[in-house]
């Protein structure tokens, strides 16, 4: 009877023992799959999440394109009416040139016709069988003096009219001039409000990746630009043989005095893991510092260009070009003779006393240090 009771209890205890092992089993299964269920909705958040900020990073990428192009559209709009400006001051400075000779022309035969008309006038008191050669001579000269009295006025009226419809065209372009740049301020406070939005991680590889295919697109155009400019200078010095660049060689002075920044080739980029090459230096400087001319030259070029913001191109007789990009104030103009050591702009303040500088030769950048002093 002991014994049955003592199997009764042992089966009993065996009982409540797998029951209690297969409750404890159910139980972490559950748990398990709430955790495998978490986790997938937290993939699939991530998921909506990383598709959401690739849709606005693809949207601000398609905007600050669409604003360069505007801004791209400004500087061409800009630089035609600058041209345009510059041939109507050219046809207006003709003009009145024309007109103060053809008056002060006007002046001179109508105090002669005045002469010559009192002396006929005088001349008809005596009788005319008397002197007829004398009085044929003077009649003669005062219809000549009257025919380039007459002309001299006809040439002063049209150069009137010109300078009159030189002034309006000017003041045309002049107003279109104004609207590109307020229209060209507002593109760029637009694009630096865009930048603003990409401050974060995400945003600043977008903004890299924008910045990098801005820079070799800005880098192909200014070779293109160089590329006109060196074929204008060699059409204006075809006898002019080229002298050996080798002696400016380390010969050169700096354009700005400062630390280097941004070295001449390949460079890291900050933001992305991967290596930019850039065609010149950066030299950070002085706020307000005086940039001057490496070298006697010609401006042949002046003005807003892509990435390189404000921008002077010198021609050095056809040997080589500086570039100076990034600049604040410009204090030349295109087509001025500048020399050695001139100053030519200034640098900004804070991040903007940053000066860009290349040298080309035939077009081809070269390492500006190879061509600067060295420092002591």
């Amino acid at each position: 009877m002991f014994n049955i009771i003592k199997t009764f209890i042992i089966l009993l205890l065996m009982f409540f023992s797998v029951n209690v092992s297969f409750t404890d089993v159910n139980s972490d299964l559950k748990n398990r799959k709430q955790e495998l269920n978490k986790l997938h909705t937290d993939i699939s958040n991530k998921k909506a999440e990383k598709n959401k900020l690739v849709k606005e990073e693809k949207k601000v990428k398609q905007e600050l394109q669409r604003i360069q192009k505007s801004i791209d559209k400004n500087e061409k709009e800009l630089k035609s009416l600058k041209d345009k400006i510059s041939e109507t001051e050219k046809k207006l400075q003709f003009a009145s040139d024309v007109y103060n000779e053809s008056d002060m022309s006007k002046q001179k035969y109508a105090q002669k016709l005045n002469n010559k008309y009192l002396s006929y006038t005088k001349m008809k008191l005596v009788s005319y069988f008397d002197y007829p050669i004398e009085y044929k001579i003077k009649y003669e000269d005062i219809e000549n003096n009257s025919r380039k009295y007459n002309v001299a006025k006809d040439t002063n009226i049209t150069a009137q009219s010109d300078i009159n419809k030189y002034t309006t065209a000017k003041k045309e372009y002049e107003n279109l001039k104004n609207k590109q740049q307020n229209l060209m301020e507002k593109n760029k406070k637009l694009q630096k409000d865009k930048n603003a939005l990409l401050k974060t991680t995400a945003g600043k590889r977008v903004k890299a990746e924008h910045d990098i295919k801005e820079l070799n697109n800005s880098e192909k155009a200014l070779k293109a630009l160089v590329d006109k400019l060196m074929k204008a200078s060699q059409n204006q010095n075809k006898t002019t043989k080229p002298a050996s660049t080798n002696t400016r060689k380390n010969n050169l002075p700096w354009p700005v005095n400062g630390k280097i920044v941004l070295n001449y080739g390949k460079n890291k980029h900050p933001d992305l893991d991967t290596n930019v090459i850039s065609n010149g230096i950066k030299i950070k400087a002085q706020d307000y510092s005086t940039i001057k001319s490496v070298e006697d030259g010609t401006v042949v070029f002046v003005g807003e260009f892509r990435s390189y913001g404000k921008m002077i191109i010198v021609d050095h007789k056809g040997i080589f070009f500086s570039v100076y990009g990034q600049l604040d104030k410009i204090s030349v103009k295109e087509d001025q003779k500048i020399v050695r050591q001139q100053e030519v702009a200034k640098v900004g303040k804070g991040d903007e006393s940053i000066l860009y500088f290349e040298i080309r030769q035939y077009n081809v950048p070269e390492n500006p240090l190879l061509w600067l002093k060295e420092k002591k």
